[in-house]
Parts: C-alpha cells; structure tokens; sequence
C-alpha cells in the first residue's frame, strides 16, 4: 500500500525544515508520495482558536493527494492542531512536537483510532511525558531536546537525535503500509 504524507508545518518552522526533510526522505525512499502544506500564519492566530486554521488547510490536502494511496498526517507544533480532523477520519499521523500542554490536541491524539507516533523533548516546554503516554500511542521522547528537537552539546548530539527520529519515522510508517496496530 502506497501511503501519502501530508506535511503540516508549525508556525515559524516550514516544511523545508530538517524533521520534515527527514520524512521527505523516509517516504520518498519507500516509494510514497508527499503533499507540503504551506500557510503564512496570520497575526493574532495564536489569540484565538488556531484549529479551524489548520483544518481548512489540511483538508485542502486531502482532496489533492491521490485517492488511491492512504494519507498520513505529519504535522510540527502549530500543525498538530489537525489532530481533530485526524481524530474524526481516523487517519495515521506523526505528530512532531506535539502542543500536548493544549488538553484539546491531547484529547483528540487520544480519541484517534488510527496508529500515531508522538515524538518530542523534555525541554520543550509544550512536551507533557505523561499526557503523550496517557495517549496509547507509540511515544518517543528526546532527553533535553526542545521545541525544534535541539539538545545541547557537541553538534554530534543533534545529529544523534535526527538519526534517532529519522528511524523512528521508518519503522512507524513500516507498521502503517502493514496496516499493523
């Protein structure tokens, strides 16, 4: 089974950045396509309910991707706001640096049927260890790594971290074409 990612960025964090470019790559590898997500958040959006924002586009991206493969969501931050919308198709998803301190995306992570991989640092302050394993869902979390997935240290560490989540998003989209739980 052919799968899509549907890339969902953050607010100042784009699809062109490094975790999605490890994504691109893992599914560009196995043969799966990718549909980049863009928006320009607008001023104020984090004042009110962002969701109906990211809804709208991650909706649009699903009505472009070809019906024939099963869509994954992939979403930084901001983007894990397409949580409810994942929730209600119960669609697979990524969910890097999840707003888990947020009990709505929390919720909605919760409720999906579907497979998730939560990935995510114990220095982000939007990270809660116990909220993503109170999920059921498959959980990794990054000691000291922040809300970009930095730790500090020798570069080599970040790098450590990349490979860290790299295969992790390999071995979780193995399990999703295998249509395992």
């Amino acid at each position: 089974m052919r799968l899509t990612g549907i890339l969902l960025p953050g607010r100042l964090y784009t699809t062109a950045g490094t975790l999605f470019d490890l994504a691109d790559a893992v599914l560009a590898g196995q043969g799966d396509a990718v549909e980049h997500v863009t928006w320009l958040a607008p001023e104020g959006l984090l004042d009110i309910d962002p969701e109906p924002f990211v809804r709208v586009h991650a909706v649009a991206a699903l009505h472009r991707i070809d019906p024939s493969t099963r869509p994954i969501l992939i979403a930084k931050s901001l983007g894990t706001r397409a949580a409810g919308l994942a929730a209600e198709l119960s669609l697979p998803a990524i969910w890097l640096t999840p707003l888990l301190t947020d009990a709505t995306v929390t919720a909605a992570i919760t409720a999906n049927r579907a497979p998730a991989l939560l990935l995510g640092g114990d220095a982000d302050p939007y990270w809660d260890t116990a909220a993503a394993h109170a999920t059921g869902k498959t959980v990794v979390t990054i000691p000291g790594a922040d809300h970009a997935m930095r730790v500090p240290g020798p570069i080599r560490r970040y790098t450590d971290v990349l490979a860290t989540i790299g295969t992790n998003i390999e071995q979780f989209l193995h399990t999703v074409r295998s249509g395992q739980p």
